[in-house]
């Protein structure tokens, strides 16, 4: 059967999304073979403002693969959000409030002595991603959409609370990301209520 063009965009899509993570394990590995710390590497080369700010540029694409149950290219696209963390070259000159937020990042989930905070942000972060997905899976746009919200609102306040000072460098990058998120998720609603109108 022919495939058709969106068939072929997806292939296309996988095909991307591959050769990013075959660049995310190269410069990985060529880092490991160096003799680098890696800890460090990556705290360093996250710090690029980059990183932090093109999240949507991933959740946006894996929503919407998810709405269209697409499991493998929303496992690619979450990948492709993980390895972003050390895409990017570590800055020049590092911002010293985002220093101090990786620091208290690191010290409240690597080095603390005890485990329970490193098992409470894995079991958030999976229980987020699974509502997320589940309702995009569902074709429920209003509860993904409210599941991003929540989630990002909890974020800053967990960083306000427990990293104080240090958690301020988090809200302006995060609110940025639901910003682009609910206006793209506004454009998008308008576009489906104008179809149906015109249609």
């Amino acid at each position: 059967m022919k495939q058709t063009n969106l068939e072929k965009m997806d292939l296309l899509i996988l095909g991307i999304i591959g050769l990013i993570l075959a660049y995310s394990a190269a410069i990985f590995l060529s880092a490991y073979g160096s003799g680098t710390d890696m800890g460090t590497w990556i705290w360093e080369r996250h710090q690029n403002l980059f990183s932090w700010y093109s999240r949507p540029l991933f959740i946006i694409p894996a929503a919407y693969y998810a709405y269209r149950r697409k499991a493998l290219h929303v496992i690619g696209f979450m990948l492709l959000l993980a390895t972003s963390l050390f895409w990017f070259a570590a800055p020049g000159t590092a911002d010293p409030a985002i220093q101090e937020y990786l620091q208290w990042e690191a010290d409240l989930f690597l080095t603390n002595e005890s485990k329970l905070p490193l098992v409470a942000l894995v079991a958030a972060v999976l229980i987020f991603l699974f509502f997320l997905f589940y309702a995009f899976w569902q074709r429920n746009l209003l509860y993904g959409l409210l599941v991003i919200n929540i989630g990002t609102v909890l974020k800053i306040v967990v960083s306000l609370a427990f990293g104080e000072a240090a958690g301020m460098a988090a809200v302006v990058p995060s609110l940025s990301s639901m910003l682009v998120i609910n206006l793209f998720a506004y454009i998008l609603w308008r576009r489906l209520r104008k179809s149906r109108e015109t249609g």
